[in-house]
C-alpha cells in the first residue's frame, strides 16, 4: 500500500505527516486553512479519478467556503475563514479509476479553532526627537501579519491615527507606509512639545485580538543659541547711548516678533521718558538719554522670535558716573540777572584731553531770577 503523506497549509504553519494516521491540526478563527493529502509512488496522478473530502461524515461541496485544488499526487481542501464551528474531523478520500488495481489510504485530520496564540508583547522603547525636525518609528511583524492577514493602525495615546495630524492641539504630522522588507513605518514630522507621548503599532488579527508594540516618544525643545554679548561703557557725561540691533542675518529665518528687555523685563516706548524705541531697516534701536549710573546700567537683550527658538543680543551695559567734578573746576558765582531775568554761571575743566573727551572747554549753566535766587 502506498505511504499517505497528510500535510497542513494554514495561517500559522506548514508540517508534513510522513506517516499514515490521525493528524491533529490548529488553526486560528478567521484564518484560511488548507488541509493536503498527497501520496506518494503513484506514477500516474490521473489514476485517482476524485478525492472525496468529508468532515463529520458529511461530503463537503466546493463553494462559497471550502475550494478544491490539486497538483500531481497531492490534494488539498481550502476552508475560508474559519470559525469555531469548523473545528472537528476531516478525512480526504480517494477514489481510484476503474482501470486501477491500487488502494490508497484515507487521509484524517482533527483539527482545532480558536484564537491566535499571540506572542508576549515586547517592552516599551523609549525614543527621543527634537522640536522641528522628523523622526521615525518601524515595527517588524511581517511573518505575523502575511499568515494571518493582520490589519494594521497606530495610536498615539490611545487615540487611532486617521487623518494625518498627530492631534488637534499638535502641528505634528505623520505619514504611514510598508517598505519593500514588510517593515511598518510611521513618519513624524514639524515635530513639537505637545507631539510626546505614546505612539503604538496595532495589529488586529481575524478573532479581534490585537497586538501592539509600544513607543514612549520624547520630544526635546530645540535650544537657541547662546546670546552674543557686547560688553559696553559709557559714561553720564555722553549724555545719550544708542544700542544697535540689526536683525538682516535673520531675514530668511522668519522672524516671528521683536522686543526689548532690561534685565528681564519687556521695554516699551512708554516704559521710561527717556527711553525711546525705534527701527531703521532690519535695525532696532534703543536709545536713552539723559543717562543716569544707577538707573541705566543693566543687561539689555534684542529678541528675535524664530519658530522654535528666541536669538539675542545681549548687551551689558555700564554707565560710569559723571567726571566732571573732578575734572572741572568750582562752579563760578552767578551773574546777575539780565533783561531776560536769567542768570549765568561758570565752570572751566582743568583735565588734560578735556576738549577730547568732552568736546569743550567751558560749560555754562543758567536758571531763571526769582527774588529766593536774587538773594542767594
Amino acid at each position: 500500500m502506498n505511504n499517505l503523506y497528510l500535510l497542513l497549509v494554514g495561517a500559522t504553519l506548514l508540517s508534513l505527516a510522513l506517516s499514515q494516521g490521525t493528524q491533529a491540526r490548529f488553526f486560528a478563527i478567521g484564518t484560511d486553512a488548507t488541509l493536503e493529502c498527497s501520496w506518494e509512488n503513484l506514477d500516474d496522478p490521473e489514476d485517482i479519478e476524485l478525492v472525496k473530502w468529508m468532515f463529520k461524515g458529511k461530503r463537503l461541496r466546493e463553494g462559497k467556503r471550502y475550494e478544491y485544488s490539486s497538483e500531481g499526487n497531492t490534494h488539498r481542501l481550502m476552508i475560508k475563514n474559519v470559525q469555531k464551528k469548523d473545528r472537528g474531523t476531516y478525512i480526504c478520500s480517494p477514489k481510484m479509476a476503474s482501470n486501477s488495481d491500487m488502494v490508497l489510504s484515507d487521509g484524517k485530520f482533527v483539527v482545532t479553532i480558536d484564537k491566535a496564540q499571540l506572542p508576549d508583547a515586547p517592552a516599551a522603547r523609549t525614543v527621543m526627537m527634537s522640536e522641528g525636525q522628523t523622526g521615525n518609528l518601524n515595527c517588524n511583524y511581517k511573518q505575523a501579519k502575511d499568515r494571518y492577514g493582520l490589519k494594521l493602525f497606530w495610536s498615539f495615546n490611545g487615540e487611532r491615527l486617521e487623518d494625518g495630524q498627530v492631534h488637534r492641539k499638535s502641528s505634528a504630522q505623520y505619514t504611514s507606509y510598508t517598505d519593500d522588507e514588510g517593515r511598518d513605518w510611521l513618519e513624524l514630522s514639524d515635530l513639537d512639545l505637545k507631539a510626546a507621548g505614546e505612539y503604538k503599532c496595532n495589529y488586529r488579527y481575524p478573532d479581534k485580538q490585537i497586538f501592539s508594540m509600544t513607543f514612549n516618544v520624547n520630544v526635546q525643545e530645540l535650544q537657541g543659541p547662546a546670546d552674543v554679548e557686547r560688553n559696553v561703557t559709557v559714561n553720564e557725561d555722553r549724555y545719550t547711548k544708542t544700542l544697535s540691533c540689526d536683525l538682516s542675518g535673520l531675514s530668511d529665518a522668519g522672524i516671528e516678533s521683536f522686543r526689548w528687555e532690561k534685565d528681564g523685563q519687556v521695554v516699551h516706548n512708554d516704559t521710561d521718558s527717556r527711553i525711546t524705541l525705534r527701527e531703521e531697516g532690519m535695525s532696532k534701536l534703543l536709545e536713552i538719554d539723559d543717562l543716569n549710573a544707577e538707573e541705566d546700567s543693566g543687561v539689555y537683550r534684542c529678541i528675535a522670535e524664530l519658530e522654535y527658538y528666541p536669538v539675542a543680543l545681549r548687551f551689558n551695559l555700564h554707565v560710569e558716573p559723571s567726571r566732571k567734578e573732578r575734572d572741572f573746576a568750582p562752579w563760578s558765582a552767578w551773574s546777575t540777572c539780565d533783561k531776560n531775568n536769567k542768570r549765568f554761571r561758570f565752570r572751566t575743566c582743568v583735565q588734560d584731553g578735556c576738549a577730547d573727551y568732552y568736546g569743550f572747554v567751558y560749560e555754562v549753566d543758567s536758571e531763571r531770577c526769582d527774588d529766593d535766587n536774587e538773594d542767594a
